[in-house]
């Protein structure tokens, strides 16, 4: 097992701040150098003490070398908090550039809590780790390597005291860095689960009051954060015996030197000064533990945190660009669309499939609805189409090409899609609806809202399409985000367009005006309609029905109400029952 193997990787992000690394570790050896000096010259003080001129030479250097420890010390602390940040800003990037690259397969398995918490806390970790190594990584185990040759020069027959030193102290934070590495882990993971149920419950606070369950939530989360606190708690309980055990060395050292060293000073066969230099060096040497016994944890911490971020840069996208992709001209695109013997699981080891054998074919230019129930399958259906998601089997073309083939930038230019669920980016208006497009002329966002029948409230506000917008677009109506979100659609000027289930906070007159401007707007484009209301897909040129992953049929609305038992089972749930139009 390799030592400290999730940091070591990260080494490559330093090229070109090698350099300033060695400085800043320079800087560390001569304060560690000038720490070291100090005891030399207080044992010739006290040996030599009748020598005046020599003392006050000795005190002057006592008095140099701490000034300059105190500037390399300072010089050092600057250099490591500049490569820290710098480490930080670098990770923080890359992390956050790899997270872009995820496919909705990857997301799926990630919550937003855990990814904010794996760029906070996890990079925050390394940070502090980064800047501490960088002070005492090189600095304490050069300082105790020096002090104990300068013992063996100086006084040979205390040897035996340090090494006892030294091995206690490497027992002691040995253990501790040993049992601090899963409690560190153990501390991040229940700090992703108080992140998440924060996430959860902001979000949708206006249920939790509207239910009366602030109570439960309330439990819910002490519950949580109470696992956190214990967390929390148990790496600082490791730790804070690590102190004591200093100090304790400290005294066992302290004893055994007045043991062995008593006698020897008595018997003139040692010096005070020597005696003095040594109890120095052990408190340098016990001091630099301590400061090792600060920076192992942090280091474990810091391995424990690159090791979730490693799990998220190691993650590959789901979906990716083949090695045979061609980019398709999009003024040569139709957009016809074919399914063929689709079938698509969202657990790749389950028996489940989402979607089974759907074959499908949707001409250039069609209105094309999709009606089930829900977990029917729809939404997961056209998702397939932008390669949001790939099938586990089968294939999907657009006008001949199969989509995987399609990079998948250019495919999104082809498929233009009104999610689900809407969502608005703080900003203003007018920067959400041109996202997809930014390059759109104003003349041309203000006509896509107006076709998403936004302009009406818009024109009403008082800064209009400038109007600000609120995280997650909150100062509006679900109607509203819903239209601002179809109009963003609608200003890629796709090919093939999908709205999914994209107008269900909206009343059925304002989806009629919507759905009716879509021809003059969008001419020629294929659209694909999700929608869970039977009067939405009655002007369709066609509906698929779905039930359970299956399609159990396709035709016009004449068409099914004589031929699906299913088909007709929705309407008659909606519209109240069967006209005898509908039958005949």
């Amino acid at each position: 097992m390799s030592f400290l193997p999730n940091l070591r990787r990260m080494t490559v992000i330093y090229r070109g701040y090698w350099g300033k690394i060695a400085i800043s570790q320079i800087f560390a050896l001569l304060m560690a150098a000038c720490m070291i000096f100090i005891p030399m010259q207080v044992s010739s003080i006290i040996n030599d003490a009748s020598n005046i001129h020599a003392a006050v030479e000795n005190a002057v250097l006592i008095a140099l070398f701490a000034v300059l420890c105190g500037v390399f010390c300072m010089a050092n602390v600057v250099y490591s908090v500049r490569i820290a940040e710098a480490t930080g800003n670098y990770v923080r990037n890359g992390i956050y550039k790899k997270i872009q690259s995820y496919s909705f397969g990857n997301l799926d398995r990630f919550s937003t809590g855990e990814l904010l918490t794996r760029l906070t806390s996890d990079i925050y970790q390394i940070n502090i780790g980064v800047q501490l190594m960088l002070r005492a990584i090189l600095m304490a185990p050069f300082a105790i390597l020096v002090s104990v040759i300068l013992v063996g020069l100086f006084s040979p027959e205390l040897l035996w005291i340090m090494a006892i030193v030294i091995i206690l102290s490497f027992v002691v934070f040995g253990y501790a860095m040993m049992k601090m590495q899963k409690q560190f882990k153990a501390r991040q993971e229940n700090y992703d689960i108080v992140n998440t149920t924060l996430q959860e419950n902001m979000a949708g606070i206006r249920v939790v009051k509207a239910f009366v369950r602030q109570k439960f939530e309330n439990d819910k989360f002490f519950q949580v954060n109470e696992k956190f606190k214990e967390a929390n708690i148990a790496p600082l309980h490791t730790n804070s015996f690590t102190l004591p055990s200093a100090l304790f060395i400290m005294g066992i050292a302290t004893f055994l030197l007045i043991l062995a060293g008593g006698p020897a000073v008595i018997a003139g066969t040692m010096k005070v000064g020597a005696i003095l230099a040594f109890f120095q060096y052990v408190f340098i040497i016990v001091a630099q533990m301590w400061q090792l016994s600060l920076l192992i944890p942090q280091i474990v911490s810091a391995e424990a945190s690159a090791g979730r971020l490693k799990e998220i840069w190691d993650t590959v996208p789901e979906i990716v660009d083949t090695e045979q992709k061609r980019g398709v001209d999009l003024t040569t695109v139709k957009g016809g669309v074919i399914f063929e013997n689709v079938s698509f699981a969202y657990d790749k080891s389950g028996d489940t499939d989402t979607l089974k054998g759907i074959n499908l074919e949707v001409a250039p230019g069609e209105t094309v609805a999709f009606l089930g129930a829900n977990g029917s399958g729809k939404s997961t259906l056209v998702s397939l189409i932008p390669r949001f998601y790939d099938p586990t089997s089968g294939r999907i073309l657009i006008d001949g090409i199969d989509v995987k083939e399609i990079p998948q930038d250019n495919l999104r230019q082809i498929v233009g899609i009104a999610l689900q669920k809407a969502f608005l980016f703080s900003g203003n208006i007018i920067d959400n609806i041109s996202f997809g497009n930014p390059d759109i002329p104003y003349e041309g966002a203000v006509a896509a809202a107006k076709v998403a029948d936004a302009d009406g409230f818009v024109s009403n506000l008082p800064e209009k399409y400038d109007a600000p917008v609120s995280r997650k677009g909150q100062n509006f109506s679900g109607g509203q985000q819903q239209r601002l979100s179809m109009a963003r659609a609608f200003t890629v000027k796709p090919h093939i367009l999908i709205l999914d289930d994209s107008t269900s906070a909206v009343d059925v007159e304002t989806e009629g005006k919507i759905l009716g401007a879509l021809p003059q707007f969008l001419s020629g484009v294929t659209r694909l309609i999700i929608s869970s209301r039977v009067s939405t897909a009655l002007a369709a040129d066609k509906i698929v029905v779905l039930d359970k992953g299956e399609i159990t049929a396709v035709g016009t609305h004449k068409e099914l109400i004589s031929s699906s038992p299913l088909y007709k089972e929705i309407f008659a749930s909606q519209l109240g029952g069967l006209r005898k139009e509908d039958v005949s």
